[in-house]
């Protein structure tokens, strides 16, 4: 089985593609650069008519643009890729001809690509036996293969592999058809899709990430505990004020308000009021030398209370 098609790429629309687009070929190998596809976006892939050459193609794009066609009128620069009996050409289209450039094939691939059109014995995951690629389709810069079952044949349904050996279609029985490419489509819309959120998850955990790398807790260094008047520096100005103002005295000043009224502790032993009183004389025997009377009444008093 082989699927006649072509497929138009055209130069992508930015602006640091501008100085090879609508170029001649002669202008572009003058200028040193080369026909790359890595400059260029596919447009339009369909399938052509047994004959068909490059400029039919392009007299029968120019005339009737198909619905899926959508890049601007086919023109000078353009590339058109046509794959006819298994064999795949691509051609430049120049001002008044055609010209042949087949480094526009010459794809980058990935070192984990294991596919190409030689492959044989394929094991596909979930599916019994081997496969052979029994044909491809090169859309959006990337080779998309037709797996034949190696034992069955064309008795067993064909089964549509992307280049890295992701399923894309299981059940398929008419080749590259437009279910077949529709398929292709929506699994690359999905890959996007994924990568698109991927970076988005990426995007979030950084910016969750703290700007500087925090240093393991064993590392990192203790703040050394600061006294009541270093504790004061830590305040803002109205705290501050509001504590210097209400604090019993200054050495409190720490960010508490600690002169509210202790509580009374109902378990501590009570204090002697004998020795209280003998205090108290003490302190008039000091302070009222000369004064034996008083002294001597508060001896009397203290003999009354004994009796």
């Amino acid at each position: 089985m082989s699927t006649s098609q072509c497929a138009v790429y055209q130069v992508k629309e930015t602006p640091e593609y501008r100085d090879v687009r609508f170029r001649s070929y002669e202008k572009l190998r003058s200028e040193g650069k080369s026909v790359s596809i890595e400059n260029y976006q596919q447009v339009y892939i369909g399938r052509i008519q047994p004959g068909e050459t490059p400029a039919d193609i392009k007299i029968r794009l120019q005339k009737q643009r198909p619905k899926n066609f959508k890049g601007h009128s086919i023109g000078c620069s353009d590339v058109l890729v046509i794959t006819d009996e298994g064999k795949t050409t691509a051609y430049y289209i120049n001002k008044d001809r055609f010209i042949i450039v087949p480094e526009f094939l010459t794809i980058k691939s990935s070192s984990d690509t294991r596919l190409s059109i030689d492959t044989t014995g394929y094991e596909i995951e979930g599916k019994k036996g081997t496969w052979l690629a029994q044909d491809y389709i090169l859309m959006n810069e990337k080779k998309w293969f037709l797996m034949e079952h190696e034992e069955y044949g064309t008795r067993a349904a064909y089964v549509i592999l992307s280049e890295d050996g992701a399923v894309v279609m299981n059940d398929c029985y008419n080749g590259f058809d437009e279910e077949a490419r529709r398929n292709i489509q929506n699994f690359m819309q999905q890959q996007a899709a994924k990568e698109q959120e991927q970076q988005r998850q990426q995007q979030v955990q950084s910016q969750m990430q703290p700007n500087q790398t925090q240093q393991p807790p064993e590392q990192q260094k203790k703040k050394p505990e600061l006294a009541n008047w270093q504790k004061v520096m830590d305040n803002g100005e109205y705290l501050r004020s509001a504590e210097m103002a209400e604090e019993a005295n200054y050495n409190m000043i720490d960010g508490l308000m600690n002169n509210t009224p202790k509580k009374k502790d109902k378990n501590a032993p009570r204090r002697s009021v004998l020795k209280r009183l003998r205090k108290h004389q003490q302190k008039i025997a000091s302070q009222g030398k000369g004064q034996p009377q008083q002294q001597r009444a508060v001896e009397e008093e203290m003999e009354r209370k004994k009796k």
